[in-house]
């Protein structure tokens, strides 16, 4: 059984572990191994970190990659001018677009009749008796009348 622990060494092992996790690529078990939790528990004890440090490891995440962010930015450019591939260069060129603000908008528009609405109170009545007949018929019951 995993011992007590002060609150100053729980949030100094959930750091810990927030790092681990994210600098081994998402391995929770191997990251509570390495933060000084039991293998044969680390499994358990991973998962409910990973599970309650979400926020955290995002945070982490994304503190680590901006780092690249200017370095991948020079390589989409550099392939946008000199690639050798025409689709390659189209690619990025459209890359870069998308992340200047100039990406295409999506849009879809869903349409429908929505039968409720159209219904008398009567109707939903009858459709609501027939779906709770059907249930007590599935579930194998009796109604009674009171």
């Amino acid at each position: 059984m995993e011992a007590v622990i002060k609150l100053e060494e729980r949030k100094e092992r959930d750091e810990d572990f927030v790092r681990e996790y994210v600098n081994n690529g998402g391995n929770a078990t191997q990251a509570a191994i390495a933060v000084g939790v039991s293998p044969a528990s680390a499994s358990t004890v991973g998962y409910r970190l990973k599970s309650r440090l979400t926020k955290e490891i995002d945070t982490e995440q994304k503190a680590q990659l901006q780092g690249y962010a200017s370095k991948a930015i020079s390589q989409i450019q550099s392939l946008a001018e000199k690639a050798e591939s025409e689709n390659v260069r189209l690619k990025a060129n459209a890359d870069l677009l998308d992340r200047a603000g100039w990406k295409p908008v999506d849009k879809q528009e869903i349409t429908g009749k929505n039968e409720i609405e159209d219904m008398s109170d009567e109707e939903l009545q009858a459709q609501l008796d027939s779906y709770f007949e059907a249930e007590v018929q599935k579930r194998g019951m009796k109604l009674v009348q009171a």
